[in-house]
């Protein structure tokens, strides 16, 4: 069964749905505080990165197994995030 999410009957956040919206939270800031000091934004350095001969394959992999461990498409027993951290 997997876990709740979001509010639950005491209306706090699970520690989960915390971490995404911190982690939202800290893209867009540092993206708009990058834009105002010219600076690289990170979707500049993720385009930059995509960009290379060794930097696209190891986003398409990273990325695809990131996505199929977020739904679940891996079973268990292969997913490396499941079955060693939690």
């Amino acid at each position: 069964m997997l876990p709740r999410t979001g509010l639950t009957k005491g209306r706090s956040i699970d520690w989960g749905a915390a971490a995404w919206a911190g982690l939202a939270a800290y893209v867009t800031v540092y993206d708009v505080v990058a834009m105002r000091k010219q600076k690289a934004t990170l979707s500049a350095a993720f385009y930059s990165y995509s960009s290379s001969k060794l930097g696209r394959p190891a986003l398409v992999l990273f990325w695809f197994y990131l996505t199929a461990h977020l739904f679940r498409w891996i079973p268990q027993k292969y997913d490396l995030f499941r079955r060693y951290i939690g």
